[in-house]
């Protein structure tokens, strides 16, 4: 690659994705040495790229210990869950104008019929994308950056426990409810879609509470 930033972007992209998908599983300890080998570079743009993971909460940095990719206790989801669902309807508040709203349902309509059709198909990796985005877009038409910037932290540590609870029962009762979000949306019942985005991430909060005891018995 051509300079330092552009090495440590890739570096952070794969390790990004590598412990969302969870390749790279809770707990896992990452050494400056072994990604050295893998990537085949200097230390500058891993130590790059990790302080970058950091910063995002998905690896934590232990004095004895090195680098380990982020674990979870029962109270971390519980708070996560109930943080992004206040904020996700914040975002959602936010858009209650008339020049975020029409903009809003047209790419809330097209996100929705994407997914509907990985779903349809069995695509549950790709129909994630659509699930995500489904809730970032609110933030993208809330135009709030200190809310935008709130999010992101805990939108990369929700991909992480996701990865674990999206199986095809729970993404079909996950994809009913974002449809009726937008319902609310398209009716113009924003104070009831942001009461029905809490309770729906209320709902990821038990589906994840769960997965995440099944992961940690399964890799103990």
């Amino acid at each position: 690659m051509a300079n330092k930033t552009t090495l440590s972007e890739q570096i952070y992209d794969e390790l990004y994705h590598d412990i969302t998908d969870q390749r790279l599983i809770c707990g896992q300890k990452l050494t400056l040495k072994v990604l050295k080998d893998r990537f085949n570079v200097s230390h500058t743009p891993i130590r790059e790229a990790l302080t970058r993971l950091a910063e995002n909460g998905l690896v934590t940095y232990y004095s004895n210990c090195g680098v380990t990719v982020t674990e979870f206790t029962e109270t971390d989801i519980r708070q996560i869950f109930q943080f992004i669902g206040e904020l996700d309807a914040m975002a959602i508040q936010f858009c209650k104008n008339a020049f975020s709203e029409a903009p809003l349902l047209f790419e809330l309509e097209q996100i929705i019929k994407k997914g509907n059709v990985m779903l349809e198909q069995g695509k549950i990796t790709e129909w994630k994308e659509f699930s995500e985005d489904f809730h970032v877009a609110f933030y993208r038409h809330a135009q709030n950056e200190y809310l935008n910037e709130a999010a992101k932290k805990l939108r990369a540590k929700i991909e992480v426990l996701s990865c674990m609870y999206y199986q095809q029962t729970n993404v079909e009762e996950i994809n009913e409810r974002h449809q009726d979000i937008f319902n609310l949306i398209r009716d113009g019942e924003f104070d009831k879609a942001s009461s029905l985005m809490r309770s729906h991430l209320q709902y990821d909060m038990v589906y994840a509470l769960n997965a995440y005891k099944e992961y940690q018995d399964k890799n103990k």
